[in-house]
């Protein structure tokens, strides 16, 4: 493996995936070049190829959160901030975990009177802070990682609620639709409480379009409204308009 090649992988392990285009413009190549190294790369199971894109080889482990939590902050306020506008005062919501979901709650402390359960500590740690919510957490086991809450216990207790909107991310989504996790037991808190909520809010920013994960969390199109700071790929944007999901591009 050449020098450029050692770069090209170091370039996508540091951000967890990059465009051709990209690679291109850093390491001053044709994108014809990029492809032929990826392609090497992919074949020797150093780096995972998509169509444009390499990305990191390992699907199946998170990109490390405090390093996620600082990446996107602009496109995750945007969404975050639509969301907020979108959610009516005295609404019973389920927000879950991740660093978009943190974004999320942070704008949604303008609203006044809000009921809102969360299996993270970190989003319940930012809307205590609202005298006017009520803000439920389950029992459970807590991950060090990102402070999520899951478990049986957990599930239980989400089961005895009916929520006006479930607002929730994904690792990443499919081509076909399908959202992607990487925790099995947090997967299955939102599924239950997705059939148990009226609206179902997924907001996903342009960096999840690249699929990674291995655990399937549920299709774009049981959404009510898809919320993201670019247009999705073609495939995922079908699945979108043939479904009739409200697509919110939040610049």
């Amino acid at each position: 493996m050449g020098p450029r090649q050692d770069k090209l992988l170091q370039l996508v392990i540091d951000k967890g995936y990059c465009t051709v285009e990209e690679l291109a413009e850093v390491l001053d190549v044709s994108t014809q070049t990029i492809r032929r190294d990826i392609k090497k790369l992919s074949e020797d199971k150093l780096l995972v190829r998509h169509h444009g894109v390499a990305s990191a080889l390992s699907s199946t482990v998170n990109l490390d959160y405090e390093i996620r939590k600082t990446s996107e902050t602009e496109e995750k306020n945007a969404i975050g901030k639509r969301i907020a506008q979108m959610i009516p005062d005295n609404s019973t919501i389920f927000l879950t975990i991740g660093t978009t979901a943190e974004v999320i709650a942070s704008h949604l402390l303008n609203k006044n009177d809000l009921q809102i359960m969360t299996n993270s500590l970190r989003v319940a740690n930012i809307l205590h802070s609202n005298k006017n919510f009520d803000v439920l957490i389950p029992s459970g086991k807590i991950r060090s990682s990102n402070g999520g809450i899951s478990g049986a216990d957990a599930l239980a207790f989400t089961r005895n609620f009916r929520f006006d909107y479930l607002i929730t991310s994904a690792g990443s989504i499919d081509a076909d639709g399908t959202l992607l996790e990487y925790d099995l037991n947090e997967s299955a808190i939102t599924q239950s409480v997705m059939k148990a909520s009226r609206n179902v809010f997924i907001a996903l920013d342009s960096t999840k379009f690249v699929p990674q994960g291995s655990i399937e969390l549920c299709n774009v199109k049981q959404a009510t409204v898809f919320f993201s700071d670019q247009e999705p790929p073609a495939d995922v944007k079908s699945v979108l308009s043939e479904n009739n999901i409200r697509v919110e591009i939040c610049k």
